[in-house]
């Protein structure tokens, strides 16, 4: 609200390095309006715990301050971070390769069949002839083939549920 926000786009002619004026843009758009809430967002999800230790004002302005003097562009990301955190931090965590979050997603879908599973071959579309009751047996002895996020065996589950409950509003 005490921005215009047209001043992003226009820049003074100054001495400032273009790296800085790029790290004050992000810092003044992107992690302001969307990263924090993106972040925030995607670990609410998630049903995961995420805390942003990173945007310290103190500690963006250091940053700033170093990179005003001292390059940064030709080193190994997060070079300064790691260094600092030598002495703290075992050297396989400051190195480990990224990994994404994985939910458990294999353990909720068979906890899902085992409960709903008979659901599923004895229900609404195997009665209405939309599946076959060989063909639903035979993806139920093996629903989670393949690293498919959303398995054909889950859409099907979905769908019988679905359709029960359109059924039981429609009859009502």
């Amino acid at each position: 609200a005490d921005n215009d926000p047209s001043d992003l786009f226009a820049f003074p002619k100054t001495n400032t390095k273009l790296d800085i004026h790029l790290t004050s843009l992000v810092c003044n758009t992107y992690l302001r309006e969307n990263g924090v809430a993106q972040g925030d967002r995607l670990s609410m999800a998630s049903s995961v715990e995420m805390r942003l230790p990173l945007l310290d004002y103190r500690l963006v302005e250091t940053v700033v301050g170093l990179r005003k003097l001292c390059d940064d562009y030709k080193k190994p990301p997060k070079v300064w971070l790691k260094n600092a955190l030598q002495d703290l931090v075992p050297e396989w965590v400051l190195n480990r390769p990224k990994r994404g979050f994985e939910p458990p997603t294999r353990e909720w879908y068979k906890s899902l069949f085992s409960e709903y599973g008979d659901d599923l071959l004895n229900g609404y579309l195997v009665e209405n002839k939309v599946l076959n009751k060989k063909c639903v047996r035979d993806l139920l002895l093996e629903p989670l083939q393949g690293r498919f996020v959303s398995p054909i065996s889950f859409k099907a589950l979905v769908l019988e549920f679905w359709c029960r409950g359109m059924t039981s509003i429609a009859s009502d």
